[in-house]
């Protein structure tokens, strides 16, 4: 198939393409559903907008619908800025939320969170793989609270999740850096922040998730390699499907990673965007939220270990060195981790996900500049810086595959 044919097709999928692209990268179940949708939905959306009344007229009557009061009051709806791939809103409810359970419970005032997919996002993800990997982890670490979910298109036009607004910092230099990334924490916060940083992420892959209800997430068979074939068939799909143009190095890693894959011995719950930008610290210097966990799966603990040392994703020092998430040096962080943990953390094994990260990274950097091309979403301008990170990762996958 010529490069003009295939372009062509990741513009307007056809349903032979879209079934071609289904069967040659297996993905999880209910990600297989939200990017076959994406793809089914290319060919009849045009560019993203939001009608901020509209919105407003359908959100009063769904919380009046699930929370079964028709008194139920919704103010001061606003755009949130940040954020790089949903739209999300605050908004205040008065309700009686006790109702039900307990009838003469006092209206109370709570402000809410709105996060709804825009027409294409830079990661197409499910919400409610999202609302259950925050119900899990709620009372486990500091999470936001969820409060409902609609994973479809029906209520608002698009899938959302609306959670409790929880107040703090997360960028402390307040310098408006893209997602997070390269945050300054001054040495004072960076020490009150560093343990907690590393226990919690200790915490997240301790947790017992066969517990939990994860009844969106397929289950990896310890021993295996299917968590990884999983992952890596996620995220070259999302390559084969969204890119503006092939790039030889992203074919060479993919054949490595496949060639290379290690089995997975103890499946845990993977954050997969664990990083700076991630979490809020509130005045007492104590981290109150980790969030954004919708590239969470089950996979190798090693896998979030890697992300965190990607140089792009943390903070230079000045000296030459990268500190993770701006907190800590790699070997600080692996020192602590193993001794909150138990586990054993494997260099060879970081060097599999090390390579994985950076196809990871160029992948959704392709899927920036595609939806921004085809303004799928409200973020332009950010899509477009984001794309920019691609060449980063494409040129670290050559110079990690040179040294194999």
């Amino acid at each position: 198939m010529s490069h003009t044919t295939t372009s062509k097709l990741r513009s307007q999928p056809t349903p032979n393409w879209i079934e071609t692209i289904r069967t040659t990268y297996p993905v999880e179940k209910t990600l297989d559903d939200v990017l076959t949708q994406k793809l089914v939905n290319r060919t009849k959306s045009g560019a993203h907008k939001t009608d901020f009344g509209e919105l407003e007229t359908r959100l009063v009557d769904y919380v009046k619908s699930v929370s079964g009061q028709s008194d139920a009051l919704i103010e001061n709806l606003k755009r949130l800025t940040g954020g790089a791939s949903k739209e999300q809103f605050t908004f205040d409810l008065t309700w009686n939320r006790s109702a039900g359970e307990n009838p003469t419970g006092e209206q109370e005032t709570r402000k809410l969170i709105l996060r709804m997919d825009p027409a294409e996002s830079v990661v197409e993800t499910h919400r409610l793989r999202e609302a259950q990997v925050l119900r899990a982890m709620w009372g486990e670490i500091p999470v936001p609270e969820i409060f409902w979910v609609d994973h479809t298109a029906e209520s608002l036009g698009h899938p959302f999740l609306i959670a409790g607004f929880l107040e703090g910092t997360v960028q402390p230099d307040d310098g408006g850096r893209v997602t997070g990334l390269g945050m300054y924490f001054e040495p004072g916060l960076r020490e009150a922040l560093k343990d907690q940083f590393v226990q919690h992420l200790a915490t997240i892959h301790t947790v017992d998730w066969r517990s939990k209800d994860l009844s969106t997430f397929d289950k990896p068979e310890p021993g295996t390699i299917q968590a990884n074939e999983w992952s890596l068939g996620l995220w070259e799909r999302i390559w084969q499907e969204d890119t503006l143009e092939a790039h030889p190095v992203m074919e060479q890693a993919a054949i490595w990673l496949k060639e290379n894959m290690p089995v997975v011995e103890n499946p845990v719950i993977i954050h997969g965007d664990y990083r700076s930008g991630n979490f809020m610290y509130d005045d007492d210097q104590n981290i109150n939220a980790i969030l954004d966990w919708e590239l969470c799966h089950i996979g190798d603990f090693h896998e979030d270990l890697a992300y965190n040392r990607c140089k792009m994703l943390g903070t230079p020092d000045g000296e030459g060195s990268v500190r993770c998430s701006g907190l800590m040096y790699f070997e600080e962080f692996v020192e602590k981790y193993e001794a909150l943990t138990g586990y054993t953390v494997i260099p060879e094994l970081l060097t599999w996900y090390d390579l994985f990260t950076h196809y990871k990274v160029a992948s959704i950097s392709c899927t920036a500049l595609r939806v921004a091309h085809e303004q799928k979403t409200h973020l332009d301008a950010m899509m477009n810086i984001i794309g920019g990170l691609g060449f980063v990762g494409t040129s670290e996958l050559q110079r990690l595959l040179d040294k194999l």
